[in-house]
């Protein structure tokens, strides 16, 4: 490949023009301002001279075709494209019963009406005909746009551009005159032979005799601007109503696939092209969930990684009382919607999907800001600001608020279709602003819609962006119903800009389907040039780059359809700049097919080889009965996983926690690096899944035994279900039942479970958290410190009340960590909770146990969802930091100190009965988050109080129970729901610091923490996702499980998925570390609800190394359960590990402890402080990946 230069010798022409090989560049026009009080400034149609009505006006609309009008046929488009060839782009505007009109730029922002002129008028009847979508596409390659527009019922018009300012329409001669519910038209060359092919998408043409919808169509281009239809032979199949179709290669093969995004219940569908001119749906293997109500879509890179994203929008409110008018209570039907497994789960919200660069996707939209953004028809990405950074604009509003509660219950009771549709069109407009999100950076929308004059207020479809005045920023153009088209110039004074135009030889003319690519001091951008976006319409058809304050791109390289590569460097900006294709290979070129070289991840997914063949389904029944308003179900929390040494063979052999429907497995290691296939089952307590599992030796025999515990919520509290089972190895593996008096009664729901020897009697004691009560969420569960007194071999005694007072009720447990907090040699005892804190339990010698949260700085991390817990010397100061795992930023849960999350148990009917509401905060008032009839459930008086549904909409918590019963009912709070680490400072109290931003993207389950690239500082690892939430809230599905990369000094970064490997996709769990091949790396298990355990084999990273340290103990505890492990290396920077049985969520890792060095920087001692409070050094620990250290 030969890298242009378009700096140096290049000689620039007075008007600061210049031509080369392959390109031209024009200066830019002087900037449009001076900026005003708004960014984006309306113009009047009288002074542009765009001037379109958009009439709504035949009679059908509110009578026999109401239905298919109101549903899937009202909205309208806009195209922009430079149809004859002047340099100025052009505006088409689609008028629902009117004419059409196309208006010429004439420069100075003055438009001129050619409809007539250029032949694209409809006259008489036809004018009636229903339009919906059009777009700019050159058919035929010659070089000039032609124009297709989507009809109702009527044929689609394709008007072929004559060169000389007229249209011929040809349609039917070219194949292209659908006679459908046609609403757009997205081309794309998907077959790659320089044509553009087109799919047109359908939505309702006649409901009753298809209620679900039309097929859509793909046609082939044959070669000659004439098309034939290949939709069944390509495999798209299904009916539809459509509201937008996104051609988006989402998996970077450089062949385009295409996402149709469906209203209501109609799945949406992701066909990936499968590069033979068919197409396959793979929609659920690519995103974990769609909107319900899909309407537009747009791509773009969100977050400047290179790789393009997809944002698919519905009608999330954006404020609690939009959202119970009639969002809220709709979903309380999700169940059925949901249920069905053969589809990605549908949720009332829009979802950002962002590209990993592994054909899975992560979806982000809370976390971004944008999942609810009202009735929303067309999502646009575009640079507006020019700070290179993509922003959003949403076109909002509907004809009617046709889900209104109030108004749905009045359709109910009318007795005839007519007089439904009398109420429906009495009843006023669904007036809404449109909204614009500026990109902050980090996946941060900022909503500054007022700030930027883009707050118009009305009901608004189609939207399209171009350069209407030549000075290298963004104007907008969109569609309202029943009003004239909106244009708006963009005055943005700042930032510098470059457009790309392409003119394909090989390619189709315009060079649709390319991506180009910038890189600059800031960074890299990228844009993918594809013709239909948002909702109906089509824009410009170049590439913008915002450029901020780089005044140079390095270099800017174009991905053509055809497989060629061109690449330029030190390219000026403020500049539009025409790039041509070479015609044919040559040595200035390369293929695209010749992909950049990419490293191979670290880790991979070696499921397969390891030997796990079962999943562990969840148990049915999840608490929901007895607490109908439930957000998360409490079945499902496994399964659990413990990993250690059952059969004296010196391998790790993996315990997999049971379910009501499927049994605890023990699954013997193998010096292969497998798991036996014939795993041994164990018992499960009837209708309960397992809790935590343990692998300890709890008789002081020498021998790993087996703790399983209970979880769940599916028997009463206190039944002997729930009593935990000690199984004692009798040699070899083989389990026995320990005696009756080993364990004292303790019938608990266990939602986390430890072991240390915490008195340093040489036996190893347990903690058991309370997870539940079963029927009485949230209330505290009851909590349990089992010391190893005797007399029996393995007799544990409850020592909470006089050991740890207080700690008995503690709180919903999630997670647990013995662990030296202070560094006195004792083993502490951190605690997770679930609306709760992170309490710290310090070790008094061995004698008691005080809470010193708040004097350590444990309780300033805050009340959360607090999931799990591990530790690592995170900033290299020789004591333990620790990560807390939480619920995360991409739900929609919001929690701070001054607007917590809420919940309340109280007798709240008055009929003695404890039940849950919760409540949100809004403006600084307290609102309930469930709807009217739900609370009605359980508050019947609600109906009379409050007889319409507005008027609950309206009302805050109070006002709805009554400030005496909420004053009266327990109330539970979260203040903090990121996920983050708490770092030691040198006063000995701990500091709470967040994870970055991707780690918030879902529920942090199971994490480890430890030095995994062996660069001798410590990472964190973490799987995430939950499925508990009940349909009404949806899934909190957003991850794939996120690395970490620490700097030593407390600081971590985001490994992408691509390069570290790690995609794990599902309700993932517990997470434990081993070393699955003996080479010294830390490799992973992991289990998840409802699906197989998957096991990630670590390549290590060239140039490092990684040591295994496993440590042989006494009797009583073999595998030195509470050591503390400390490397150091040549140039005196240490690492500290601790062996731990227990932590992250439900989860025990192998007892060896890991740590990265390398040739020029080897260990130079290790230093072991045993659980017995003794230390011990060792200097000669040989060249293998694995040591072995003995107690002395």
């Amino acid at each position: 490949m030969l890298a242009f230069m378009l700096t140096g010798n290049v000689g620039w022409a007075a008007d600061g023009s210049a031509a080369g090989q392959g390109w031209e560049a024009k200066p830019l026009a002087p900037r449009s301002g001076p900026r005003g009080a708004t960014m984006f400034v309306m113009l009047p149609p009288a002074e542009t001279g765009l001037v379109a009505e958009n009439h709504y006006d035949d009679p059908r609309m509110w009578g026999e075709r109401y239905h298919e009008f109101g549903v899937g046929a009202i909205g309208t488009g806009v195209a922009i494209g430079d149809y004859d060839g002047d340099g100025r782009p052009d505006v088409f505007v689609v008028a629902k019963t009117d004419s059409c009109r196309l208006f010429r730029n004439l420069g100075a922002w003055k438009f001129e009406d050619v409809t007539d002129r250029a032949g694209v008028a409809d006259r008489g009847d036809a004018a009636r005909v229903w339009k919906q979508g059009a777009a700019f596409a050159d058919v035929n390659n010659d070089g000039r746009l032609d124009l297709y527009v989507c009809r109702f019922a009527e044929p689609n018009l394709l008007y072929i551009n004559q060169g000389d300012g007229t249209f011929r329409e040809e349609a039917a001669a070219r194949g292209l005159a659908v006679v459908d519910a046609s609403s757009a038209a997205a081309f794309c060359d998907y077959d790659r032979d320089g044509w553009l092919d087109v799919f047109v998408q359908t939505n309702l043409l006649d409901s009753a005799a298809h209620p679900n919808g039309q097929r859509d169509y793909l046609f082939h281009n044959n070669g000659d601007g004439t098309f034939r239809n290949v939709t069944e032979h390509a495999g798209i199949s299904g009916e539809t109503q459509g509201h937008s179709a996104t051609w988006w290669d989402y998996d970077q093969d450089g062949w385009p696939d295409l996402y149709v995004a469906n209203d209501f219940s109609i799945p949406d569908s992701l066909y990936r092209n499968r590069r033979d001119g068919t197409f396959v749906n793979v929609l659920d293997e690519v995103v974990p969930h769609t909107p319900f109500s899909s309407m537009g879509g747009d791509l773009g890179d969100v977050n400047n990684d290179g790789l393009i994203d997809l944002l698919v929008a519905d009608m999330a409110a954006t404020t609690h009382q939009k959202d119970q008018r009639g969002m809220a209570p709709s979903r309380v039907h999700a169940r059925e919607v949901t249920s069905d497994s053969t589809v990605a789960p549908q949720y009332e919200r829009s979802a950002l999907y962002l590209n990993t660069g592994t054909g899975r996707c992560l979806e982000a939209a809370f976390l971004a800001g944008v999942a609810a953004t009202d009735w929303t028809w067309s999502p646009r990405f575009e640079d507006l600001d020019n700070d290179g950074r993509l922003d959003l604009h949403v076109t909002n509003g509907m004809n009617r608020e046709q889900n209104n509660e109030d108004l749905l219950r009045r359709l109910m009771a009318a007795e005839t279709p007519a007089e439904r549709i009398r109420i429906m069109r009495a009843s006023p407009m669904l007036v809404e602003s449109n909204l614009a999100f500026r990109n902050r950076g980090e996946l941060r929308f900022d909503n500054v819609s007022a700030e930027w004059g883009l707050d118009h207020k009305g009901v608004s479809f189609g939207s399209a962006f171009g350069d209407l005045d030549g000075d290298g920023d963004l104007d907008l153009v969109y569609a309202n119903y029943q009003a004239g088209v909106s244009v708006l110039r963009n005055d943005s004074d700042r930032g510098n800009r470059l457009i790309v135009e392409l003119r394909g030889t090989r390619s189709n003319r315009f060079g649709i389907g390319s991506l180009v690519r910038v890189e600059t001091a800031s960074g890299v951008q990228v844009r993918s040039l594809v013709l239909l976006r948002g909702y109906d319409s089509t824009s410009e058809p170049v590439a913008h780059f915002g450029l901020g304050d780089d005044d140079v791109v390095r270099t800017l390289t174009v991905d053509w359809p055809s497989g060629e590569r061109q690449t330029f460097t030190n390219v000026p900006v403020n500049r539009r700049i025409t790039l041509t294709e070479p015609e044919g290979s040559s040595d200035m070129t390369q293929l695209a097919s010749a992909k950049r070289v990419v490293a191979a991840p670290q880790f991979s997914d070696v499921s397969d080889q390891a030997g796990f063949t079962f999943t562990s389904r969840p148990g049915e029944i999840d608490g929901t009965d007895q607490q109908p308003l439930l957000t998360l179900r409490q079945n499902g929390r496994g399964p659990a996983l413990a990993l250690g040494d059952l059969n004296g063979d010196g391998i790790d052999d993996a315990v997999i926690g049971g379910t009501a429907r499927d049994p605890a497995r023990i699954v013997p290691g193998t010096r292969s690096g497998r798991f036996a296939a014939d795993p041994a089952e164990l018992p499960t307590a009837a209708s309960l899944d397992h809790g935590p599992v343990l692998i300890f030796d709890a008789d002081g025999d020498g021998a790993n035994d087996l703790l399983l515990t209970a979880a769940g919520v599916a028997q009463p509290e206190g039944a002997p279900e729930y009593q935990p089972i000690l199984l004692l190895n009798g040699g070899g593996g083989a389990m026995r039942a320990a005696s009756a008096d080993a364990l004292p009664s303790l019938p608990l729901c266990v939602g986390a479970a430890a072991a240390a020897d915490f008195d340093r009697d040489g036996r190893l004691d347990v903690f058991l958290g309370g997870r539940v009560v079963p029927g009485l969420y949230p209330l505290p569960a009851r909590t349990a410190l089992l010391a190893h007194r005797g007399p029996a071999p393995a007799g544990f005694v409850d020592v909470t009340d006089t050991v740890a007072p207080g700690l008995r009720e503690i709180g919903l447990v999630t997670s647990c960590l013995w662990t030296d907090v202070d560094n006195d040699g004792w083993l502490d005892l951190l605690v997770a909770l679930e609306w709760g804190g992170i309490h710290y339990w310090r070790n008094v010698d061995g004698r008691r146990f005080e809470d010193q949260s708040a004097a350590a700085g444990f309780a300033a991390a805050g009340s959360g969802w607090w999931s799990s817990l591990a530790a690592a010397d995170f900033n290299g100061d020789g004591r333990m930091d620790y990560v807390a795992g939480n619920l995360g930023l991409n739900t929609p849960y919001r929690a701070s100190a001054d607007a917590p999350a809420a919940l309340f148990l109280g007798d709240f009917a008055g009929d003695g009965e404890s039940r849950i509401i919760e409540g949100e905060y809004e403006g600084g008032q307290l609102f309930p988050r469930r709807t009217r009839r739900e609370l009605a459930a359980i508050m019947p008086e609600i109906l009379k109080r409050f007889p319409r549904n507005d008027l609950y909409a309206r009302a805050t918590l109070v006002e709805i129970v009554g400030e005496e019963r909420l004053a009266a009912a327990r109330r539970f709070e979260a203040t903090e729901f990121r996920s983050g680490v708490l770092l030691s400072r040198p006063d000995g109290t701990y500091e709470f610091s967040p994870l970055p931003r991707l780690a918030q993207i879902a529920p942090l389950q199971g994490v480890i923490a430890g030095d995994f690239d062996g660069d001798g500082f410590a990472d964190i690892y973490a799987v995430q996702n939950s499925h508990a939430p009940v349909p009404f809230v949806g899934r909190f599905d957003g991850g794939l499980s996120q690395l970490l990369r620490g700097d030593g000094r407390g600081h971590f970064t985001a490994v992408p998925i691509r390069e570290s490997g790690l995609v794990v996709r599902g309700d993932a769990k517990a997470l434990a570390l081993t070393d699955l091949d003996a080479d010294g790396w830390p490799d992973y298990l992991i289990t998840r609800n409802g699906a197989g355990t998957i096991a990630f084999r670590n390549a290590g990273v060239a140039g490092r190394r990684s040591l295994c340290v496993k440590l042989r103990g006494p009797r009583g505890n073999p595998t030195p359960i509470g050591a503390r492990v400390t490397l150091e290396l040549a140039d005196g920077t240490q690492q500290t590990a601790e062996v731990t049985a227990g932590g992250g969520y439900a989860s025990q890792s192998s007892a060896g402890c890991f740590f990265g060095y390398s040739a020029a920087n080897p260990s130079s001692v290790l230093r072991v402080r045993w659980p017995s409070g003794r230390v011990s050094e060792h200097r000669d620990l040989g060249s293998g990946p694995v040591v072995t250290v003995a107690a002395p």
